[in-house]
């Protein structure tokens, strides 16, 4: 389903994704969040509330994703949760963890949330015990956990840009963050299409630019409805997209690298992988290859999961 005009408000019938901290207790070589390279950062809770609570009188999403980095790491994670919900802007409130810190998780955790995925990885595996015992744990309090196992992630970006034109074009049609799964991100009191908009220009060690660029203030004027809704359906590529794979990188395996060897090298035409670009372009939801489906892994593996996570 699209973005649609629904009892007068901009219906996501996906995420609204807010990232709670930028850093992680993981180096995911490729992650589309560029966590790896961000040092330690929190959003405000009450700051929170504020932008969504203007936000949610022109908007809606089916479900609002708490992600980060790791968003357990937030010590106020319970508050942000409260206060996301308060704001009314979404049905539900889903968090996306890589579950190495959610035995610490308090009892208000649980009790505050409606569903917890967890993605897992070969290099920070999970015993099936730790997941079985994570799943009581949900269902005494009413919510719905999932579980996804990564094997591969896809490369995410390029810290060269590419020459505006069909190349570009083709990454942003075929991305299924912007087209797809509507990764829509809300960031220090901007909205987003994606989160790639928000992380990618803060980080190239040249020729950065200022993120508002591809993004639009949250504001309670009477244009906003209007501007929003054309912005979340807009036609041209993003200024992200020229330094983004979108959802089309090279596919390798999962590992974890130190901060200082992260940073991928090559340009974006050597990046991209070809044969699957071409594929998304007749078929924008085929499988990217990141998820296990099967193997010991389907007892615990709900294998619905995007590689971003």
């Amino acid at each position: 389903m699209s973005i649609h005009i629904e009892s007068g408000k901009v219906i996501n019938p996906h995420s609204l994704e807010i990232n709670v901290t930028l850093h992680c207790n993981m180096r995911c070589k490729s992650c589309a969040h560029l966590s790896p390279l961000f040092r330690r950062e929190y959003i405000d809770a009450t700051e929170t509330h504020a932008t969504l609570a203007v936000l949610a009188k022109n908007y809606h999403a089916s479900y609002v994703k708490i992600i980060g980095g790791e968003p357990l790491l937030h010590p106020n994670i319970v508050e942000v949760i409260s206060a996301v919900r308060a704001s009314g802007v979404s049905d539900a409130i889903q968090v996306v963890t890589n579950g190495t810190l959610l035995a610490r998780a308090p009892d208000r955790f649980w009790q505050s949330v409606d569903i917890v995925k967890i993605s897992l990885y070969p290099s920070r595996m999970l015993e099936p015990t730790q997941i079985h015992y994570f799943r009581s744990v949900a269902r005494d309090n009413g919510v719905t956990l999932k579980v996804n196992y990564f094997t591969s992630f896809r490369t995410a970006y390029s810290e060269t840009s590419a020459t505006p034109g069909q190349l570009t074009h083709d990454i942003f049609e075929t991305c299924k963050a912007a087209h797809l799964w509507h990764c829509h991100t809300m960031h220090g009191g901007w909205l987003y299409r994606c989160p790639q908009s928000v992380f990618i220009p803060s980080q190239l060690r040249e020729n950065g630019w200022d993120r508002k660029v591809d993004g639009i203030e949250i504001d309670s004027g009477p244009a906003f409805f209007e501007s929003l809704f054309k912005f979340l359906n807009g036609p041209t590529p993003l200024r992200a997209c020229n330094n983004c794979l979108g959802t089309v990188g090279k596919l390798h395996p999962h590992v974890e690298l130190p901060r200082s060897e992260w940073r991928p090298t090559g340009r974006t035409e050597e990046l991209v992988d070809h044969v699957f670009l071409a594929t998304c372009k007749d078929d924008i939801s085929a499988d990217d290859g990141c998820v296990s489906h099967s193997g010991a892994f389907n007892e615990i593996s709900d294998g619905d999961g995007q590689s971003r996570q």
